[in-house]
């Protein structure tokens, strides 16, 4: 191999290092940049900061969001677990339509209990807002509602 085609090959090897090293650079700096970013504030957090909640009505409201998600999660898994025995059914030619329409009745009717829990839930807490808080908590609401009716890939 002559000199000048040696060359060559240690000017293109260089100049892929130099522009994987710029790559790597690049993507750590994003990288820290993503973890510099504030969390998202929750749902309790907006409560204090953006509504105004006293201590007084987060002491009311604390007990109320622990007995909220214990129930939420209790029913999520009741209609999982009817759902997942739905569609064992798909596996089961035995299985007739009417038993099957009486399955997804049962999974409508536990996803509607589901629904009104969380209504429920929501004004309940509403009532805990002086007059001057209502449009702020009000306002909490709509984006919250769109991250739990999103489709999942939205989420």
């Amino acid at each position: 191999m002559n000199q000048l085609s040696g060359n060559k090959v240690l000017l293109t090897v260089i100049a892929i290092l130099l522009i994987t090293n710029i790559v790597m650079l690049v993507l750590f700096l994003n990288m820290k940049q993503h973890r510099n970013e504030p969390k998202r504030l929750g749902f309790t957090e907006k409560l204090k900061n953006q509504v105004g909640f006293s201590p007084e009505q987060m002491a009311i409201f604390e007990p109320k969001k622990k007995v909220f998600w214990t129930r939420v999660r209790e029913k999520f898994d009741e209609i999982k677990k009817t759902k997942e025995d739905f569609y064992k059914y798909m596996y089961d030619a035995s299985v007739s339509d009417s038993v099957m329409e009486a399955k997804a009745e049962q999974i409508g009717k536990q996803q509607k209990e589901l629904d009104l829990f969380v209504i429920r839930h929501f004004k309940e807490i509403r009532t805990l807002c002086t007059p001057e808080q209502l449009p702020k908590y009000d306002s909490l609401l709509p984006p919250l509602i769109e991250r739990m009716t999103a489709r999942p890939e939205r989420r």
